[in-house]
């Protein structure tokens, strides 16, 4: 069998006792998912982008929340409920 040369952004390599932790993403409209094996750098980066999200919490700074959470509420009220999950099988 001859040696291949395997590129580090296809290939991940773990030891059985390492967990080995998905997280999906979608990025550029593509679902594409990143995997640890080390706890602490999944939740670096869980937390990174945590904090990316909660940078955009500014950007609907100028919306009246009023006015916001009245138009939910004639949405949720003008739809029609889903039927009970039991009526489904």
């Amino acid at each position: 069998m001859s040696q291949r040369e395997f590129n580090h952004t296809t290939m991940l390599r773990a030891r059985r006792d390492q967990p080995l932790i998905a997280i999906p993403m979608e990025e550029d409209g593509e679902e594409v998912t990143y995997y640890f094996v080390d706890e602490q750098e999944a939740n670096a980066f869980v937390a990174k982008l945590g904090s990316d999200v909660r940078s955009l919490i500014g950007a609907w700074s100028d919306l009246d929340w009023e006015e916001t959470a009245d138009a939910l509420d004639r949405i949720r009220h003008g739809s029609k409920p889903s039927p009970p999950i039991d009526d489904l099988f």
